[in-house]
């Protein structure tokens, strides 16, 4: 790699925004006649019901309906936004100044599994000292729901590397999924699998190092 200056990548959920998707499978079996909540979050993982919406490929209409029939839901449109919603949790204390300055050091992005519902949520939150939201200091946002495709399909990182002319040794991309990370490792992009316990901290401590 050229370490001399790098291009970082981020994830979203559970490494600049703390997210618990248990909070949504108990929102949903709030309004299921069938499931428990434990049982959703198994339908969800067994059977990938979020994939097509985080890829694009179901309205927000669509989605709703197709969980409703999937999960024997009786709610509303918006009890259904605000219960799938639920996983999102606040961002971390001080993480727009803390991206700030690693702005000023490296050109960042970003590169999240995500859907319209939750991105008309968290691209609002107010977090720089003039209200401007955390996004607006990266120089290009990758949302899932955007672009046809999800991680960890290593064409997701091939069109961000064609999109930035990058090769892929000179992008670190960070992200708290396993497979996320070896779907980029196999493409030769310097992938960090981060703890969600200590993201910022772990990023610092590993820029750190590339500079020492």
């Amino acid at each position: 790699m050229n370490h001399t200056s790098p291009t970082l990548l981020f994830d979203l959920g559970n490494v600049l925004l703390p997210i618990d998707l248990d909070r949504t499978y108990q929102e949903l079996a709030i309004f299921s006649s069938k499931y428990s909540a434990e049982e959703i979050k198994n339908l969800t993982h067994r059977q990938s019901l979020w994939a097509l919406y985080e890829s694009g490929l179901q309205s927000d209409e669509e989605f709703r309906d197709f969980l409703r029939d999937k999960l024997a839901l009786d709610c509303s449109d918006a009890q259904f936004d605000q219960a799938f919603s639920a996983l999102l949790l606040d961002f971390h204390v001080g993480v727009y100044s803390w991206l700030e300055k690693v702005s000023q050091r490296y050109p960042i992005y970003l590169l999240s599994n995500t859907s319209a519902i939750h991105a008309r949520r968290f691209t609002q939150v107010p977090l720089g000292p003039s209200g401007e939201s955390l996004f607006s200091l990266f120089k290009q946002t990758y949302f899932s729901f955007n672009m046809g495709m999800i991680k960890p399909d290593e064409k997701i990182y091939q069109h961000v590397l064609t999109q930035l002319s990058l090769k892929p040794e000179n992008l670190i991309f960070f992200d708290d999924n396993f497979h996320n990370i070896e779907s980029a490792k196999r493409i030769g992009i310097d992938a960090v699998l981060i703890n969600p316990s200590c993201s910022l901290q772990q990023i610092d401590s590993y820029l750190l190092n590339l500079c020492s």
